[in-house]
């Protein structure tokens, strides 16, 4: 295996430990790989300590929640010499109650404290979990405002929230939350040119 190399703007928004993160990064720059390597460095610090730090991945979709998994979480605990016998790896079935249809979810246990699941957004799973949460191409989910107000008891309760999107017009609370003057949030804009 190579050594993994950051560029830049990806080391910053590694390096940042703000509790309320927001990244507006162009297309294809790694912000879902960055911040799954952010989850996985969380999760494995937590567990040297003794400590709970899960989190939750809410991805556009079933396809983008599996790849988060794939190409993120399961590439960096390789890395980091965490082969796949180290620890389980669960895909769970759920059902959306707003369409009535079994959806699949990934979550890979480290330990009884923590774990990092994926699965699609909505405002039924966001509200269905305490633990950090990492909004994924946030500006794309259906539902974004619910979504939000779904998960703000979890926001509340300490817990760590990354969100990063791919900008995706005006009509979501993605571009309501990188437009705003909120100091609560560190923000990260990359774009095309500084990718």
């Amino acid at each position: 295996m190579t050594a993994l190399t950051l560029y830049p703007y990806q080391q910053r928004w590694l390096l940042d430990k703000s509790r309320f993160k927001l990244g507006r990064f162009a297309r294809q720059t790694g912000k879902t790989f960055t911040t799954t390597l952010e989850l996985v460095d969380d999760v494995l610090q937590a567990e040297a300590e003794g400590r709970k730090s899960p989190w939750v991945i809410l991805s556009r979709g079933e396809r983008q929640a599996r790849e988060a998994m794939e190409e993120g979480v399961f590439r960096h605990l390789e890395a980091y010499g965490r082969a796949g016998s180290s620890y389980g790896v669960e895909e769970l079935d759920w059902y959306d109650p707003e369409t009535g249809l079994k959806r699949k979810a990934l979550q890979v246990v480290l330990s009884k404290l923590n774990k990092i699941t994926a699965l699609p957004a909505n405002p039924d799973t966001a509200r269905g979990f305490s633990a950090n949460v990492f909004l994924d191409e946030f500006a794309f989910h259906a539902d974004s405002r619910k979504i939000w107000t779904a998960l703000f008891p979890v926001i509340s309760a300490g817990f760590k929230l990354r969100v990063t999107s791919t900008p995706n017009g005006k009509g979501n609370k993605f571009y309501d939350l990188s437009t705003s003057e909120d100091a609560a949030w560190s923000q990260h804009v990359v774009d095309i040119y500084q990718a």
